[in-house]
């Protein structure tokens, strides 16, 4: 690939990861609240007094987002206890996606680094090949001698494999200290 066409990739790999993982975060954002909101209804005692609270506060939170009832009427709302079912999975795989898409976005910088670098890099060398009269090389010369690896996101294993376990201990951890999961 020559770096013009990786200056291409660069910039969709960026919207990509950003079209990705805004909606992956809102989702499991508004899927968190859900959760939180339904399974904290039947509470009694002081614990009651204080999940009013929460429950006023999901409530302000969604009728002032409006805009958002895509994601506040469809995104999965996981049911813990329940084994292996399609809200758990989609939840899963909706939150796996916040991270493809930071991935994505990571991937695209990465080359657009790289880019500007060999830019640069052509711009000097021009200069050089210029000093030296007729025999220095052209830029389509020096282009064409310039072949760019292809990057694949698949490698970045902390973003993409080891982060969203981190933060899923830190989620049940959470949810463990509000009461939210029994065991």
């Amino acid at each position: 690939m020559t770096y013009q066409q990786a200056g291409r990739v660069a910039v969709i790999k960026r919207i990509a990861g950003w079209i990705i993982f805004i909606p992956a975060l809102l989702s499991t954002l508004i899927s968190l609240l859900t959760f939180i909101n339904e399974h904290t209804k039947t509470e009694q005692g002081i614990n009651a007094v204080m999940l009013d609270f929460v429950h006023v506060m999901v409530d302000m939170i969604k009728f002032n987002t409006s805009f958002l009832n895509v994601f506040w009427y469809n995104s999965p709302v996981p049911s813990l206890g329940q084994g292996v079912t399609t809200a758990n999975i989609m939840f899963f795989i909706i939150y796996w996606l916040i991270f493809v898409g930071l991935a994505l976005q990571a991937s695209g910088a990465r080359m657009s680094r790289q880019v500007k670098h060999i830019r640069e890099g052509i711009q000097d060398q021009l200069i050089l090949e210029q000093a030296k009269g007729a025999e220095g090389r052209t830029r389509p010369q020096i282009e064409e001698r310039i072949v760019i690896p292809r990057h694949t996101i698949l490698v970045q294993y902390f973003p993409l494999y080891i982060l969203p376990i981190i933060i899923a201990v830190i989620g049940y951890f959470i949810l463990k200290l509000l009461g939210l999961i029994a065991g």
